[in-house]
């Protein structure tokens, strides 16, 4: 039984196809409710999603909104897990895709592996005015704090995970701008059993021109606040070099960038 929370902001445009991701899931044995949580929008998302859960409900899923003030996505999952039903979590952001498959494999999976808390598979990676590819999570190389810390390879609306869990150590981290679900599944990395699901089973997309100069900026450094708290999952010369990796990566660049094209419109 799985509970599939799903935070939306200003989400009209994408939210649809959500809905018909979730509406055309094959060949599906365990109860589900879906968790729209809506994070104050002010376009047509509500009234979409109002629309997306008569359908729900017409094929005997269980569904429902909560409506909320805008404190960003952590909190909005937060909320959903909070008021979720279900052994099992499940997260699909508002501008996701799952394959029709997805929830009959991840299913039969958790049944056969009891003993495992955590199924992530692989996604394709749809990014505006970029090349595509395919994301490869649960690539653990090494021990699972170590291999998380250095890379986050657990995409959340690729991860289903054991809910009495989160509720044990805690949901995301509000007080973060960004990176939370990074700063959770690291939180929870020493008690994780990840059963590594080999096949794409949804896309993950970005939009660039989405991503403001302010948000690059506060994602660097809630970047290095989440690699010093969990340092002593690694050597300090893999501590050191992560920090040196997040202060040269492209994100400054970035931010940069978009400060300054900013100021120039700002000059007309």
């Amino acid at each position: 039984m799985i509970s599939i929370i799903c935070p939306c902001f200003n989400s009209g445009d994408t939210i649809d196809g959500v809905i018909n991701s979730l509406l055309t899931q094959v060949n599906t044995k365990f109860k589900y409710e879906v968790i729209f949580i809506d994070d104050g929008s002010k376009d047509n998302t509500i009234s979409l999603i109002k629309n997306g859960i008569k359908q729900l409900d017409s094929k005997g899923i269980t569904s429902k909104i909560h409506l909320g003030t805008h404190k960003g996505p952590g909190a909005a999952r937060n909320q959903g897990i909070n008021i979720s039903n279900y052994d099992y979590i499940a997260f699909i952001d508002s501008d996701d895709i799952w394959y029709e498959n997805k929830l009959s494999i991840c299913e039969d999976l958790i049944s056969k592996n009891p003993k495992h808390n955590l199924f992530v598979h692989d996604e394709n990676y749809i990014r505006k005015n970029h090349n595509n590819r395919v994301i490869i999570n649960g690539n653990f190389e090494e021990s699972l704090p170590s291999s998380l810390y250095n890379r986050n390879c657990l995409s959340t609306s690729a991860v289903i995970v054991k809910k009495d869990l989160i509720n044990k150590y805690g949901g995301f981290n509000e007080k973060l701008m960004s990176s939370q679900d990074y700063e959770l599944w690291l939180r929870l990395a020493p008690y994780l059993i990840p059963f590594k699901i080999n096949e794409v089973l949804g896309e993950y997309r970005e939009s660039v021109n989405s991503i403001t100069a302010k948000f690059y900026l506060y994602r660097i450094l809630d970047q290095l606040k989440i690699a010093y708290k969990y340092k002593n999952y690694v050597s300090y010369s893999q501590f050191f070099y992560k920090i040196i990796k997040i202060i040269l990566s492209k994100q400054w660049l970035y931010g940069i960038k978009n400060i300054v094209l900013r100021s120039k419109s700002h000059n007309y």
